[in-house]
C-alpha cells in the first residue's frame, strides 16, 4: 500500500466530503507511519488553535511555551491541560468567525458543571459526518441497512446529528426516531423494518421489554444490529455486562459498543471483532494520565485525555474527560493496527472509596442491570462525619415489591463483581422512574446523586 509522504497530509483534517474509503489505509497503516501523519497533523492543530484561541495564546504565555518549540508529538506532554471547568467562557475558545458558525451544540452537563455550548463551522459538521461513518462502518452499517436512531436530534444535541450525517454518507436509509417511548421506537421498527438500532442499552431494553408484553418477539424483528451509546456494555476485561448478554438474547443480535462526547467530536467505537473502541489517528490523539497528569502505561486505568484534530469551530487541546479507562494495544482480529480504548469504568468525578474498595456507581448498577429481577435504581453518595463515603443503592424489583428478604442475590451479585456491599434500600418501581426519569433536566438518565 502507498502511504502519504511527509509534508502530504496537511490539509488532512478531514474537513470535506469525500469518501471514507480514501482514508481507510489510516487505520491500517504501520506505527510510525501513524506516528508520522498524527504528528504534522498535531502541529498544525496547535498553529492554527494558537493563532485564533484567546484562552490558549493566554495559557502558553501563562505556562512560558514557545510554539517554536513543539516539533514532535511527544511535546504534547509539555502542553497544559485543559479542563471542562475552562470551557464556561465559550468565547475565549471560538476560533472561527461569528459569521461561518453553522450549528449551535450543547452538552449534556450531566456533572456539576452547566451545559458547555460548542459552536460548530460547516467544515465541523462534515468532520463529524466523516466520523461517525467511519464509526458505524466499523460495525457494519452499510448501504443496504436501515438505521433507527433512537437519539435527540433537538435540543442541541450533537450525538443524533453525528448519527444521522454518518449514516447517510453511508448511503443507509435513517430513520430519524428520536428520543421517543418505547411504544413509539417499537412500532417504527415493525413499520420501517430497520435492521440496525442507535440508543442507549437502557431505551433498547426497555424497546424489547414493550415488545414482549405486547406478546411480539424483539428476537424475530429485523433487527441484525444494536449500537450502544451513552451507557457501558462491558467491564474493563471486556466481558459483556448482564444487561448486555440480555439484549443480545431478547433481540438476537450483537451488540457495538461506542464513546464519545461532545467535546471531542470524535468516536470510539467497536469493529466486528468486539473488543474496544479503535482510535481513529487522523481525528484524535488520545492519552491515558494519572492523578498528576502523567503518562500512563498501556494497560493502566487513569483518566482519558484527548486532542481531537481538524476542529476549527472550537478546537481543545488535551481536554480532560474526567472518564476512567486504559488503552489496549494487542492485535486486533480485524487487522487494524490502532490502539483501542477500554470500556469506561466510571467518571473521575464520581469515584467512591468503600471498605477500602474503589468503585463507581455506574460499576454497582452495571452488576445488576439486564437481570430479570432488577426493574432499577440509583445510587447515593454520602459522608460519614470522620470523612469516610457513605453509599446506598437504592433497588426496585420486577414483579414484587423490594424487602430485605428477597434482595440476597443483589447483595451476593454485588460481592462477585465489586467485591463489597454498599448499603441496600429497598424502593418502589415507581420510586425509582421518577428519580431517574422523570426528574431530570439533562437528555441522559441520572443514576447517580452525589450529595458529599
Amino acid at each position: 500500500m502507498i502511504y502519504p509522504t511527509e509534508g502530504q497530509v496537511s490539509n488532512l483534517p478531514l474537513l470535506n466530503d469525500c469518501p471514507a474509503h480514501i482514508y481507510s489505509w489510516v487505520q491500517y497503516a504501520p506505527a510510525d507511519k501513524i506516528k508520522g501523519i498524527q504528528t504534522e497533523l498535531f502541529l498544525s492543530h496547535l498553529s492554527y488553535t494558537l493563532q485564533r484561541s484567546l484562552f490558549y495564546r493566554e495559557s502558553f504565555k501563562k505556562n512560558g511555551i514557545d510554539l517554536n518549540d513543539i516539533r514532535k508529538l511527544t511535546d504534547l506532554t509539555e502542553l497544559p491541560l485543559t479542563d471542562k471547568t475552562d470551557l464556561e467562557n465559550t468565547e475565549s475558545f471560538c476560533c472561527a468567525d461569528p459569521q461561518t458558525i453553522v450549528d449551535i451544540c450543547l452538552t449534556s452537563g450531566t456533572s456539576k458543571s452547566q451545559a458547555t455550548i460548542i459552536p460548530l463551522t460547516a467544515p465541523d459538521l462534515s468532520r463529524l459526518a466523516y466520523n461517525e461513518e467511519i464509526a458505524l462502518g466499523m460495525a457494519g452499517i452499510s448501504s443496504s441497512d436501515i438505521l433507527l436512531v433512537c437519539a435527540a436530534l433537538d435540543r442541541c444535541f450533537m450525538a443524533g446529528m453525528a448519527y444521522f450525517l454518518g449514516g447517510t454518507r453511508l448511503s443507509a436509509t435513517v430513520v430519524r426516531a428520536g428520543a421517543g417511548s418505547a411504544a413509539q421506537q417499537w412500532g417504527l421498527v415493525c413499520r420501517t423494518h430497520a435492521t440496525a438500532i442507535v440508543g442507549v442499552p437502557s431505551l433498547l431494553y426497555k424497546i424489547g421489554k414493550y415488545a414482549l408484553e405486547q406478546e411480539e418477539d424483539p428476537a424475530a424483528s429485523s433487527i441484525q444490529k444494536l449500537i450502544a451509546i451513552g451507557e457501558p456494555t462491558r467491564d474493563k476485561f471486556l466481558s459483556l455486562l448482564p444487561i448486555s448478554q440480555e439484549l443480545e438474547t431478547m433481540w438476537d443480535a450483537p451488540i457495538f459498543s461506542t464513546y464519545a462526547s461532545s467535546e471531542m467530536a470524535t468516536t470510539f467505537c467497536e469493529c466486528k471483532a468486539r473488543a474496544g473502541g479503535h482510535v481513529r489517528p487522523e481525528l484524535i490523539i488520545m492519552e491515558i494520565l494519572d492523578d498528576n497528569g502523567r503518562h500512563l502505561p498501556d494497560g493502566k486505568q487513569g483518566e482519558v485525555v484527548v486532542t481531537p484534530l481538524g476542529v476549527t469551530g472550537m478546537p481543545l487541546i488535551r481536554f480532560k474527560t474526567g472518564d476512567i479507562s486504559h488503552i489496549l494495544t494487542a492485535p486486533c482480529s480485524c487487522g487494524r493496527t490502532t490502539p483501542r480504548i477500554a470500556p469506561v469504568t466510571g467518571r473521575k468525578n464520581q469515584m467512591l472509596k468503600y471498605k477500602g474498595t474503589t468503585l463507581f456507581p455506574n460499576t454497582i448498577l452495571s452488576a445488576l442491570e439486564g437481570y430479570n429481577q432488577f426493574h432499577g435504581g440509583y445510587v447515593e453518595a454520602r459522608q460519614y462525619p470522620d470523612g469516610t463515603d457513605r453509599v446506598i443503592l437504592y433497588a426496585a424489583l420486577n414483579g414484587e415489591v423490594a424487602t430485605p428478604e428477597n434482595i440476597s442475590w443483589i447483595k451476593d451479585r454485588l460481592r462477585a463483581t465489586v467485591r463489597v456491599v454498599p448499603e441496600i434500600k429497598c424502593i418502589s418501581r415507581e420510586e425509582a422512574d421518577k428519580k431517574v426519569y422523570q426528574l431530570r433536566k439533562n437528555r441522559k438518565r441520572i443514576n447517580f446523586f452525589d450529595l458529599r
